[in-house]
């Protein structure tokens, strides 16, 4: 099968505090820079597990976006890239503790902004071509409904991206296949507070949402691990043991890991399993991500994410 991803394409640049962090000052860190956003990260994850893709996106026509261009090149990703004169490439500039947690974070998003509906039309075989289509809520509201429509018949898979942009996708929930979140963006689009505990309030966040005609719901509960839904189902899991380095591009694995277990299976995992299946094949991924330094894992692999979920009792 293949993949479609649309959405975000930026540069990372990451710094992991040497020591506590200190407010209103100069603090030792190791830095790097990188390829990331969330669908562009999607993509790449969904690259190394072994699944056919191809990524649509918009850049600057500066260095950054020549760096980016050049990375997906090196993926071997198909790319529709979209060059923007006079608009820089979208950056993401996040700060972590010694410990791997993030502390802030801020983003600059303006070439994926320039996405509309006209450029959605401009896609229409990168969407023919494609089984399955991924979009992240980077994307404008009039974008992403452009997207559903664009998508047809396909199965349409979104990544609520933030709390701040969850809401985006509101229009396009009955439309969704699949869609994935975190606690914080579920309740944005749910309109309702879930609370930090598991159990039934969490259920019904799912319930509330699975009545827009969305059709399987994975919500991230960090340390917690994550939660499945669909009509008359639900299920729990713990998250995976991993020597967390960071948390940057956790969840992006998470969902590439549930995209490729319903594209391919997921290796290592009783077949048939349905839901379970890809959430737990999800959890793997993030677990081997969790130990990288960058967004992207270099050796996250399907055998490898199999590995890890080989003994688990779930």
């Amino acid at each position: 099968m293949k993949t479609a991803v649309i959405g975000g394409a930026n540069v990372d640049i990451l710094g992991r505090s040497i020591r506590a962090l200190r407010r209103e000052d100069s603090n030792p860190a190791h830095l790097s820079v990188n390829c990331g956003g969330v669908a562009r990260n999607i993509a790449e994850n969904l690259r190394r597990l072994g699944v056919e893709v191809e990524f649509a996106g918009a850049i600057g026509d500066d260095g950054f976006g020549t760096f980016l261009s050049e990375g997906l090149a090196g993926t071997g990703i198909g790319s529709r890239l979209i060059r923007r004169p006079g608009i820089g490439t979208g950056l993401y500039l996040a700060l972590f503790e010694p410990s791997g947690k993030l502390f802030v974070a801020v983003n600059d998003m303006e070439a994926v902004e320039s996405v509309g509906p006209a450029d959605v039309e401009d896609l229409g075989d990168f969407f023919a071509a494609a089984d399955l289509v991924i979009a992240d809520a980077n994307l404008r509201p009039d974008t992403l409904e452009a997207l559903a429509r664009a998508a047809g018949e396909k199965p349409l898979m979104a990544d609520a991206v933030s709390a701040a942009k969850a809401g985006r996708l509101a229009g396009i929930l009955p439309r969704l296949r699949i869609l994935k979140a975190n606690r914080a963006e579920a309740e944005v689009l749910a309109g309702w507070k879930a609370g930090t505990a598991a159990g039934e309030r969490l259920e019904r966040l799912c319930a509330a949402l699975l009545e827009t005609g969305l059709g399987e719901l994975y919500i991230t509960l960090g340390g917690e691990g994550c939660c499945c839904a669909s009509a008359g189902v639900y299920r729990t899991f713990p998250a995976l043991p991993a020597a967390m380095v960071n948390v940057n591009g956790a969840g992006d694995a998470f969902a590439a890991g549930v995209a490729c277990s319903y594209c391919l299976g997921a290796a290592g995992v009783p077949e048939h399993a349905g839901m379970a299946e890809h959430a737990v094949f999800g959890l793997a991924c993030a677990a081997v991500t969790l130990e990288s330094d960058g967004a992207v894992s270099g050796v996250l692999t399907r055998e490898g994410a199999a590995a890890r979920i080989k003994n688990q009792n779930w």
